[in-house]
């Protein structure tokens, strides 16, 4: 699988492009939010041939959705997203003033992604774990094959996600991060919402928020 990573908007949120050896590519959480980050994320699509197949949002936080409205327009691609997430969702513009940034009325999701899911592009296929604490609809995207878990604002290098958000909660995040990430094996790479990449191995050894 090919990963390319774009930072964008005032948060710096990871923006992933991804595309296998079919060409079929997706993009994880679209946080382009002005004209030279859409012609950035365009360039790159268009420049590696990749035949964009639909979006997905790890969960509904205003910094990685913004680029929604643009993204389903210029690609004509579906967004993917988990159903608890909705209510924020809808409410995108109220969060996007409280940031700096405007937004156009969110598209509507083409499917609601349910935990065990298996999303797929080319020869490359992803299972959505629902792991809320961070907020409700908050979801992982694991490889088992490449073992590689992309993991929104759940977890991150030597931290976690918020916890003090509306549908945040410390204790369900903790039990997700436990269940769902340290369940897995310790070279498995975790590429999450912001920041740099890790490992399971040594958030497990390194993180001290995780208890």
């Amino acid at each position: 699988m090919n990963i390319r990573i774009f930072r964008f908007n005032p948060i710096m949120v990871n923006t992933y492009v991804l595309s296998d050896e079919t060409g079929e590519g997706i993009i994880v959480d679209p946080g382009n939010c002005n004209r030279g980050e859409d012609e950035r994320l365009k360039e790159y699509v268009v420049s590696q041939g990749i035949k964009l197949k639909y979006i997905v949002n790890t969960h509904p936080h205003v910094d990685h959705i913004v680029g929604n409205p643009w993204c389903v327009a210029e690609f004509g691609v579906p967004v993917y997203m988990h159903g608890a997430g909705l209510p924020i969702y809808n409410k995108s513009y109220a969060y996007a003033i409280a940031f700096g940034m405007t937004i156009d009325e969110m598209p509507q999701p083409g499917r609601l992604l349910e935990d065990g899911d298996v999303i797929a592009f080319g020869n490359t296929s992803l299972t959505v774990l629902y792991t809320p604490g961070h907020c409700d609809g908050s979801i992982c995207l694991y490889d088992e094959k490449e073992k590689i878990v992309f993991t929104g604002d759940l977890i991150f290098e030597h931290c976690v996600g918020r916890s003090d958000l509306p549908t945040g909660n410390e204790d369900v995040l903790q039990r997700s991060v436990r269940e769902k990430i340290l369940a897995m094996d310790d070279d498995v790479v975790i590429l999450s919402g912001h920041g740099d990449q890790t490992t399971v191995g040594e958030e497990r050894k390194n993180n001290i928020y995780i208890h």
